[in-house]
């Protein structure tokens, strides 16, 4: 394949949102550094632990959370923009 980054993003950029979505969980992975310990039950671990974490913020201090309504606004209006700059219809 000889394509330039340019040619590659327009190609990947005409894939279906599920082919684009595997293809850049792929990529994030790619970059990860594999860590000693990276098993599911060592990442459940850690999940767990920063639930507790965040959990524990938000007991001490409940003003440190985002409302939800405010999360799906910003949420909407960015996945609006990255929809337009494709050059989508938003529906």
């Amino acid at each position: 394949m000889d394509l330039d980054l340019e040619q590659l993003a327009a190609a990947v950029l005409r894939l279906p949102d599920a082919a684009r979505a595997d293809l850049a969980t792929r990529l994030l992975a790619s970059l990860e550094p594999e860590l000693p310990g990276d098993s599911a039950a060592a990442i459940a671990t850690a999940w767990d632990a920063e639930l507790e974490r965040r959990d524990a913020e938000l007991t001490t201090d409940p003003r440190s959370g985002i409302p939800a309504a405010e999360v799906f606004r910003v949420l909407e209006a960015d996945l609006a923009a990255q929809r337009a700059a494709r050059g989508e219809t938003v529906r």
